[in-house]
């Protein structure tokens, strides 16, 4: 009779976790892009005197509107060029690439970049 009732009590809890824990890797999944990924979105350009996640390069953030800062790595001089332009004029870019994965952080690396206003 116990270990019938030890086994309802297990399934029981196994149960009620189970949503749980569907739960908490769906908000994980979401918060962190995978590396490859498309990326596509516009805001503004942060420039940083520093080289973030000890990435040669990887001095600019794009901060779109109602989301959180992106790492932008520019792969050609004409990309650094505009990014430089748009940081300095406040100006609003649109970013696409893919997004690559260190072992401190998550960046984009830019495919296209276009200033928008």
């Amino acid at each position: 009779m116990k270990i019938v009732l030890n086994g309802l009590v297990a399934f029981a809890l196994l149960a009620l976790a189970t949503p749980i824990i569907q739960a908490a890797e769906k908000s994980g999944d979401t918060k962190t892009p995978r590396a490859g990924e498309a990326f596509s979105r516009s805001g503004t350009v942060i420039k940083n005197n520093v080289d973030i996640c000890m990435v040669t390069g990887l001095r600019w953030a794009l901060h779109p509107e109602n989301a959180e800062d992106v790492k932008i790595y520019p792969k050609t001089k004409h990309t650094t060029d505009v990014l430089d332009r748009a940081a300095k004029n406040k100006s609003t870019i649109r970013v696409t690439g893919t997004w690559k994965q260190t072992v401190d952080c998550h960046y984009v690396e830019i495919s296209s970049v276009t200033i928008v206003k």
